[in-house]
């Protein structure tokens, strides 16, 4: 059926949906599927990573009206958030990275609906995306044909001129547009706030959770997200199955000089943006002495 069919039906059922509770954004490989695995954790919640059908809304209705496009977002997240025997009390969704640089249209879908960015540092971040060479990053998947606001921040004219940059600059531009969007959204926003890789897993379940997303949990719900926070976030058995650790000095020691020269040039402005945007938000807290906190 259409998206308004499925929609009178459910509102015929009596089902009655769950307002979206919390959004996540993120920069990519910044711990954001952590974030989703600790919320996923409490039985009530519902919780979708990374779902294909709004950002098929933002990548297919691009020259829908405003009113439109909320409908059409409204429509949809209701349905997404539709409970049997309303069941479910909470309702959240982690994006992909690539919706970042629409994330007004989201927000204004929602606007009263509390949302994060999470951003990491640098160096760490771009190591991560080339944990598999320099050529081969996700960061890289666009260069073919950049978008402007990526063209901007290398300060090139063209996207034939974008695209042969080295991959390293190319990466560190595209992950400072991200940063940019979000912090665009942040200024124009009272509901988000920036969240720092280093100050996870602590500061989600001693701030982010209880304070931005409003999110009270009983003693048993902490005790499974506190469990969640110490698994690899991307376990899925096997080799990769197991207790989560830091690997921020690794990917340090690790770093080219053309990783770090590039994260320096183009990303680390941004990163000392969001992280002044995290202190504005909180009242001076960058929320890292939270990284160990244990409820």
């Amino acid at each position: 059926g259409t998206l308004n069919q499925l929609y009178e039906d459910m509102r015929k059922r009596k089902l009655v949906p769950v307002a979206p509770s919390g959004f996540v954004f993120h920069e990519s490989r910044v711990g954001s599927t952590l974030v989703a695995n600790m919320l996923a954790a409490v039985p009530t919640n519902i919780v979708y990573s990374e779902s294909a059908p709004p950002p098929a809304v933002l990548n297919h209705c691009r020259s829908c009206s405003k009113e439109r496009k909320n409908d059409i977002l409204q429509k949809l997240v209701a349905l997404m958030g539709a409970s049997p025997a309303n069941y479910h009390t909470h309702l959240f969704f982690k994006f992909q990275s690539a919706t970042v640089p629409n994330i007004k249209a989201l927000l204004d879908a929602f606007p009263e609906t509390p949302w994060i960015f999470v951003y990491r540092d640098p160096v760490q971040t771009m190591m991560s995306h080339f944990k598999n060479g320099a050529g081969n990053g996700p960061c890289l998947r666009a260069r073919r044909s950049p978008p402007p606001a990526t063209i901007d921040v290398l300060g090139v004219a063209t996207a034939s001129q974008a695209s042969r940059v080295p991959p390293e600059s190319y990466c560190a531009a595209h992950l400072a547009m991200l940063t940019n969007a979000a912090l665009d959204a942040d200024a124009a926003s009272s509901r988000g706030l920036l969240v720092d890789y280093a100050s996870m897993p602590g500061a989600l379940e001693a701030y982010v959770f209880p304070k931005h997303f409003e999110l009270a949990l009983s003693v048993d719900d902490a005790q499974r997200t506190h469990a969640a926070s110490g698994v690899y976030s991307k376990a899925r058995g096997g080799a990769k199955a197991g207790a989560w650790s830091s690997d921020n000095a690794r990917k340090e020691k690790a770093a080219t000089e053309a990783i770090k020269g590039a994260a320096d040039t183009y990303l680390k402005p941004t990163f000392e943006r969001a992280r002044a945007a995290t202190l504005a938000r909180t009242g001076g807290d960058d929320l890292v002495h939270f990284h160990a906190f244990s409820p």
